[in-house]
């Protein structure tokens, strides 16, 4: 399995929002600068481009290119392939580089298909909240999950998690032309995962049997993983 794919495997592995880095008061006290300044930056270019996104967002595909980084800049890993989402919590990686591999999210368990070892692993799906791609669709989640900040440009967007125990430390989004271009997280153990998004279709029309998965005959399938 990649080391850090979809911030939800980095969560479901135990991959993407990490434990506190102080203690608990100073964190209680350190959220409630964070929930003030977040509600002051709603009028941020970025912030008022992602909630126009993903206000009447229902559907979403783009074609995606995935690297993992460590803390001093060295990649570990580099992937790409195609991305899928249906609200409000279906979506499916289809990775085509360096190796075939799928992950499919059907709302109630979470998937991923290994091709070339015929293998497949499934588990309960985890909280939308644990993704900070899936928290994009849903501008409720986001506030409800994250402290977001003005990044130090205009197109920037930082996110903190409000959960002290969350898989990662916090993520940046990229916006362009009022779409997420890029979105990128660091996780507990100092390394960032960036994955830049390409021809991005907003609310096409998609297949129901994007998001289901059935084991090919012969698969191994290894429960709980």
């Amino acid at each position: 399995m990649k080391s850090s794919n979809l911030g939800y495997l980095a969560c479901a592995n135990a991959l993407v929002l990490a434990a506190c880095l102080w203690g608990m008061s100073a964190t209680q006290e350190a959220q409630a600068s964070q929930d003030e300044q977040a509600t002051a930056d709603l009028s941020h270019p970025a912030r008022s481009a992602l909630d126009a996104f993903s206000e009447n967002l229902t559907s979403l595909s783009a074609r995606f290119e995935q690297s993992t980084h460590e803390g001093d800049g060295y990649v570990i890993d580099r992937s790409s392939g195609v991305f899928y989402f249906q609200s409000p919590n279906h979506f499916r990686w289809s990775y085509s580089e360096p190796i075939a591999e799928i992950i499919v999210g059907d709302g109630e368990q979470l998937w991923h298909y290994d091709p070339s070892l015929e293998q497949a692993t499934v588990r309960a799906q985890p909280s939308a909240a644990d993704s900070p791609i899936l928290a994009l669709t849903n501008p409720s989640l986001m506030s409800e999950a994250y402290a977001i900040f003005s990044g130090e440009r205009a197109d920037l967007l930082e996110f903190v998690p409000k959960s002290s125990d969350a898989p990662i430390e916090q993520a940046r989004v990229r916006m362009e032309n009022g779409q997420p271009v890029a979105v990128e997280w660091a996780d507990g153990f100092g390394q960032i995962t960036r994955i830049v998004f390409s021809e991005m279709a907003v609310n096409p029309v998609l297949d129901s049997a994007l998001f289901q998965f059935m084991p090919p005959a012969g698969v191994d399938v290894l429960e709980g993983l």
